[in-house]
């Protein structure tokens, strides 16, 4: 055949599962749909997230990841790897390649790698900042709810005193009539001599007179005040606020 000038015919070639495509660049292991995932970067190159786990903790800044082959830094969204999106190729042939290839894998550590620090220290923030605003809006709920309550009870005292102010006021003017009418009745009595209880009648009737005026004018004093209080009130509790 040689002589002839014919070349040989080539043998067929067993063709060979890609295993390469299916593993970690890093670790060397195969992927899965568990801790070793596959995580494509943005320059597409395709690590697992336990290595690229471990590239987390060795970066100063979590939000971003440097390839180790190229260097490209990739942001992690919400710093977490979980978040960066899988290589559907290779999800898409899992559990194929496991199963035509005998060799058995590392063993991961029981636990997963801990968080960055920087992470670490931002969420302690995070919940420190919770628990203030839950803190503020608690305190100030306590503080408006007090407020209402004085606000109800200075209400109830105002309409009692109005109700108890109205009802002197009113005996007063009664009392005051009666004596003023006896007192005249004295004064002007016929058939004997004038008797001392007119004028002390008469007497008793213009200091009734005086008491129901005072206490009629202590009414619409009482009446028209809360609105100046009120006011006075809300603006000293806004600057304790202030200056808390």
């Amino acid at each position: 055949m040689a002589d002839n000038g014919s070349e040989p015919p080539a043998l067929p070639e067993s063709k060979a599962f890609p295993y390469e495509e299916y593993e970690c660049k890093i670790c060397y292991n195969y992927f899965d749909l568990d801790r070793r995932a596959p995580k494509i970067l943005e320059c597409l190159h395709t690590f697992c997230e336990e290595c690229l786990h471990a590239l987390q903790l060795c970066e100063e800044r979590p939000w971003r990841i440097s390839c180790p082959v190229c260097r490209h830094r990739t942001s992690v969204p919400d710093y977490r790897i979980q978040n960066l999106p899988n290589n559907t190729k290779v999800t898409e042939d899992f559990p194929l390649y496991i199963d035509s290839d005998p060799v058995p894998q590392d063993a991961l550590p029981p636990h997963p790698p801990p968080m960055h620090p920087a992470l670490v220290a931002l969420r302690r923030e995070e919940d420190a900042s919770i628990i203030a605003s839950t803190t503020t809006v608690s305190t100030a709920t306590t503080l408006s709810q007090d407020s209402v309550s004085r606000y109800e009870s200075c209400r109830n005292c105002r309409r009692l005193a109005l109700t108890t102010g109205c009802v002197c006021v009113i005996f007063s003017l009664l009392s005051m009539l009666v004596l003023l009418f006896m007192g005249l009745i004295f004064v002007h009595s016929h058939g004997g001599p004038p008797s001392p209880a007119g004028p002390l009648c008469l007497s008793i009737a213009s200091i009734l007179a005086m008491v129901s005026a005072m206490v009629t004018w202590l009414l619409y004093w009482l009446k028209d005040r809360p609105e100046h209080e009120t006011g006075r009130s809300s603006a000293s509790t806004n600057a304790s606020r202030r200056n808390a």
